[in-house]
């Protein structure tokens, strides 16, 4: 094998400061492919699934909402079912002073003010100080027999809350849980007392 003094200069190692910027950018690109290539850890994609939203109102949302989260699609309806149960402990979506209505958004421990809007055929609900689709938005992916499904525009939120679940509770409350234990045994009577 040649040693490097003797290959001809083009095809020589890079040396000193040439080596290091050579071996940066290869490491740059290498990176910049893997994030190409790499699968999403942001969840579900935001973006309607099949035809259009109907139209939402501030007022189709005021209401007390079981809830729940998923990360993957397959989850949904389990997560459903679940929001479902979670009415017993309700999220309360209240009117707004300005027309909004009053929920959580991520990371806050006070409910803000948030509207209804639509861009680009996609529907959010988000803070009126950011055009619509803004990262402290969330975006509906569907809202339909009383299920209102809906993701977080920002992909740090949406990896650690995953897409929200909202089941409308029933008028009146939840049902109370089926009791499946067996009823308590009946006291065994006192005994007689010593004659």
């Amino acid at each position: 094998m040649e040693t490097a003094a003797r290959m001809p200069r083009a095809f020589r190692p890079a040396q000193g400061p040439l080596r290091t910027l050579v071996v940066s950018a290869a490491l740059l690109s290498a990176l910049y492919l893997a994030g190409c290539t790499s699968p999403s850890m942001t969840g579900p994609e935001l973006t309607p699934a099949g035809p259009p939203l109907p139209p939402i109102t501030s007022d189709d949302l005021v209401g007390k909402w079981g809830l729940g989260s998923f990360r993957e699609e397959k989850d949904l309806q389990r997560t459903t079912e679940e929001a479902r149960r979670f009415c017993s402990n309700p999220y309360i979506i209240t009117k707004g002073p300005n027309g909004g209505v009053m929920m959580y958004l991520a990371d806050q421990s006070t409910p803000s003010e948030l509207f209804v809007r639509s861009a680009g055929g996609r529907v959010y609900i988000g803070p009126p100080n950011q055009p619509p689709g803004g990262l402290k938005d969330r975006q509906v992916m569907s809202f339909e027999n009383g299920v209102l499904v809906a993701g977080w525009v920002d992909p740090t939120v949406a990896a650690r809350y995953g897409t929200m679940v909202f089941v409308r509770c029933p008028e009146g409350g939840a049902k109370p849980a089926a009791r499946t234990a067996a009823a308590p045994a009946t006291p065994a009577p006192a005994p007689a007392p010593a004659q």
